[in-house]
């Protein structure tokens, strides 16, 4: 619209010269005449530059804005959350997507949100990608283009400690659990037989543990941990352990116009790992590298 009605101003300053060269000013058509063909040039060049970005890939116009958007939680600790001191949002998956970003050139543009509305959005194109420790799995693979992995870990339940009912996942059966929806943990507590209450934040799903209100909660041996250690409770333990290992990973929509995005970021991540960066992060926030399977 702005170079539309630039065009337009132009155009009519040129008449207005062409009728004052008509009444004895000469030389002033010729001038006219030149201010418009530029005109005529810089709105060509403009709109050329629109279609090029337009007609780009994912990675070309995500460059040429300069940001990439990354969904996350903000509430998943020490993956994604607020620094207390300075309500910042900070953590392992924070830094590792701020690098990323960094690495492609481009700044990243945070939007929080809950789990199952981070993953939507990816899928429908309404966020770049999405950095919330977000493990690989068959039907996710269904939806989205992973990236390489990045970080491994394992699941885990977790129950009062002096429940001496709950040694395995099979014993959840029958049970009721607390996950986010949408999550993989959630999944695997329905997988088990479990009535899985739909809780947003790992705080709140411990919170139901210890009162009562649900048997037991699914959640990965990191950020268990974490709790554990911040919280200082006693009062938990870790029940049973998943032998099979998380991949974490990042979810990108499906398609070749991501092609050229994934093996960015893939280089990225290559990257990290090789420069020491992703033990450097993980080291930081989890006392331990969990960047190497």
């Amino acid at each position: 619209m702005r170079m539309k009605n630039i065009t337009v101003s132009i155009a009519a300053a040129a008449l207005a010269a062409g009728v004052l060269a008509g009444c004895g000013q000469s030389g002033t058509a010729g001038v006219s005449a030149s201010t418009a063909a530029a005109s005529e040039s810089t709105a060509s060049a403009g709109e050329s530059a629109q279609e090029t970005a337009s007609s780009g890939d994912h990675l070309s116009r995500i460059k040429a804005a300069g940001v990439i958007t990354v969904a996350t939680e903000g509430d998943w600790a020490p993956f994604t959350y607020h620094d207390e001191a300075t309500n910042d949002l900070v953590g392992f998956d924070v830094e590792t997507a701020q690098e990323i970003a960094k690495r492609l050139g481009v700044t990243a543009e945070f939007k929080e949100g809950d789990f199952d509305g981070g993953l939507t959005g990816v899928s429908q194109g309404t966020f770049d990608m999405m950095a919330n420790g977000v493990d690989v799995t068959q039907e996710r693979s269904q939806t989205f283009d992973f990236t390489d992995p990045y970080a491994y870990d394992h699941a885990v339940v977790v129950t009062k400690a002096d429940n001496d009912t709950i040694h395995s996942f099979a014993d959840l059966k029958g049970l009721t659990t607390a996950n986010s929806v949408g999550s993989t943990y959630a999944e695997m507590g329905s997988e088990n037989g479990a009535n899985v209450t739909n809780v947003p934040t790992l705080a709140e799903t411990m919170e139901l543990v210890l009162n009562g209100t649900a048997d037991a909660t699914i959640n990965a041996n990191t950020s268990v941990q974490d709790y554990f250690k911040t919280s200082g409770t006693k009062e938990l333990k870790v029940a049973a352990t998943d032998d099979q290992v998380t991949e974490y990973a990042i979810p990108l929509k499906k398609g070749s116009d991501n092609d050229s995005l994934r093996e960015a970021v893939n280089k990225a991540i290559a990257q990290m790992k090789e420069d020491g960066t992703l033990t450097k992060i993980s080291e930081k926030y989890f006392g331990s590298d969990i960047t190497e399977e």
